[in-house]
C-alpha cells in the first residue's frame, strides 16, 4: 500500500501547476513550503516541476512518518487525505 500511496503522489505532483519557484544555484529550482505540521520543506530539481515534485514527495514522507510514529501505518482512507494535501501545497 505504500508504493501505491507513493505512486499516486508522484502521479499527482505532476498533474499540478507549480505556482511559483525561486531559482537556486544556476539552473537549479527551488520549492520552499512552509507547513504547521512537519516544518519548513524545500524541494530542489532541475526544472521547476522537479522541485515541486521533490517538494510533494518529501511532504508526505514527512507525514507518513508523524502519523505512523502516533498512530500506525496510514490507512488508505487518510492516506489519499495526505497524498491531496501535499499535492496541493504551494511554493514561495
Amino acid at each position: 500500500m505504500k508504493q501505491t500511496l507513493r505512486l499516486a503522489t508522484l502521479g499527482l505532483a505532476l498533474a499540478i501547476q507549480i505556482t511559483s519557484v525561486n531559482a537556486h544555484a544556476g539552473d537549479k529550482k527551488v520549492c520552499k513550503v512552509s507547513t504547521n505540521d512537519v516544518g519548513t520543506i524545500i524541494g530542489r530539481g532541475p526544472t521547476a516541476e522537479d522541485a515541486f515534485e521533490d517538494a510533494a514527495t518529501q511532504c508526505f514522507d514527512r507525514r507518513e512518518q508523524r502519523h505512523s510514529m502516533s498512530k500506525g501505518a496510514l490507512d488508505e482512507e487518510t492516506g489519499l487525505v495526505v497524498i491531496d494535501s501535499c499535492a496541493n501545497i504551494r511554493c514561495s
